[in-house]
């Protein structure tokens, strides 16, 4: 082979060699799609961030709970348990906030597998719906507490039957403090057309605050009516008042009694300690006239932050004990919140 073959093959090995790494690196490789963080949402308060790739706000929280119940003449411990998870997620429309809220109670009683009781599923075994809702500006609609919950910060009162109710309503935000509610509200299934109503009407000022509630049961077709004023009087004092009356027994009476009126007092001694005390007077009876009492004294004590402690003890006594009937009774929980 003389030099001129050896130089054509030398250009034509070069050529291939050339051609092969144009061809190498033609090769597209994408690049990766940037990393999306979940981003803050302050908007709303604190625990909400925003969804990835929406413009909605969710927060996930709840509680832990641990509680062990206590009365006079019982025969052994009775301890409860409850899992409280919530979801609430909001976002700006331009009718307003945009919000929906679901809370699931996971509960368990010792002694009980299982077991769900309709009438009283704060202290049964089960799994349930508390709420699920939507809100948009004022307007609500779902499985919501009904509009007639508020009571006194003691654990001694009766002011009603389940909370958990079928609703749709309006709530009327006037500034300064002032605030209107109105609510339709559905305990049947396939009674009637007839919806409860319930009305509310509250002010929030520096002084404390105060609220008024009207209700109609439409299916026992009876009313009732209910005050609370929260005042206060120095700066760890507050002053609580509660009256309420009952034409009958309906979902918004102080269970069997046709009035019932309280008092009680809330010391905060720091930002861990509050010490409360008060008394509540349940009178005529729907069933036998009769007319008890109640005396309760709290203490919540906040071990860290996130992880709060209860202690609450009650004297009950009147026309429905007998005599020497009176018992006490209360209990202690332990509740983690996130």
């Amino acid at each position: 082979m003389n030099i001129k073959s050896l130089l054509l093959l030398g250009s034509a090995v070069a050529s291939v060699s050339f051609t092969g790494a144009q061809a190498a690196d033609a090769i597209f490789v994408p690049e990766p799609e940037p990393m999306e963080y979940v981003r803050v949402c302050d908007v709303y308060g604190a625990g909400f961030f925003y969804i990835p790739g929406t413009e909605t706000c969710l927060k996930i929280g709840g509680y832990v709970r641990y509680q062990i119940d206590w009365a006079e003449g019982d025969d052994g411990w009775r301890k409860f348990g409850r899992a409280n998870v919530e979801l609430d997620a909001r976002s700006e429309t331009e009718l307003g906030t945009l919000r929906s809220f679901i809370q699931v109670w996971f509960n368990q009683s010792s002694g009980f597998r299982g077991f769900v009781d309709e009438d009283d599923d704060r202290h049964s075994s089960g799994v349930t719906l508390r709420q699920a809702f939507v809100e948009l500006g004022g307007l609500f609609f779902g499985i919501k507490t009904t509009l007639w919950d508020g009571d006194l910060d003691g654990e001694y009162d009766y002011w009603g039957y389940d909370s958990r109710v079928h609703t749709v309503g309006y709530n009327f935000a006037f500034g300064n403090g002032v605030n209107v509610a109105l609510a339709l509200e559905e305990y049947d299934y396939d009674y009637d057309y007839k919806p409860n109503v319930v009305g509310k009407v509250g002010i929030s000022q520096g002084w404390g605050s105060l609220n008024v509630w009207g209700a109609y049961d439409a299916t026992a077709e009876e009313g009732a009516a209910k005050a609370i004023a929260k005042i206060k009087l120095a700066d760890p004092l507050e002053l609580q008042l509660a009256g309420v009356y009952a034409s009958g027994v309906s979902q918004y009476s102080p269970y069997d009694y046709k009035w019932a009126a309280g008092a009680h007092l809330k010391y905060k001694v720091n930002e861990k300690l509050a010490l409360g005390f008060g008394g509540e007077y349940f009178g005529d009876s729907f069933v036998d006239g009769y007319n008890d009492w109640a005396l309760g004294a709290v203490v919540d004590y906040e071990v860290v932050k996130g992880f709060a402690s209860k202690l609450a003890v009650n004297y009950y006594d009147g026309d429905s004990f007998e005599s020497g009937d009176n018992h006490w009774g209360g209990f202690l929980r332990l509740q983690r919140n996130f």
